[in-house]
């Protein structure tokens, strides 16, 4: 299944676009391929992060279990 792209246009310091281009231009692979990895890395780290800090929460404000079926049994 082909994944639907989209054309962007981002203002890079030229340090950073030499090194894409040079990483790209090393490994026979488009500058594009290049930021699409590592926009991935990013967020599959930030997904990671985000997890860590969401299994943290303590979620004690919620109802027992006894509570529950006794809100569920009033509908």
């Amino acid at each position: 299944m082909k994944t639907k792209t989209a054309r962007i246009s981002a203002l890079l310091p030229f340090s950073l676009v030499e090194e894409i281009k040079k990483f790209s231009e090393n490994n026979n692979i488009t500058q594009s391929y290049v930021i699409k990895n590592a926009l991935e890395s990013w967020l599959s780290l930030k997904l990671e992060r985000d997890t860590k800090v969401l299994s943290k929460i303590n979620f004690d404000d919620l109802p027992q279990e006894d509570e529950w079926q006794l809100i569920q049994s009033a509908l």
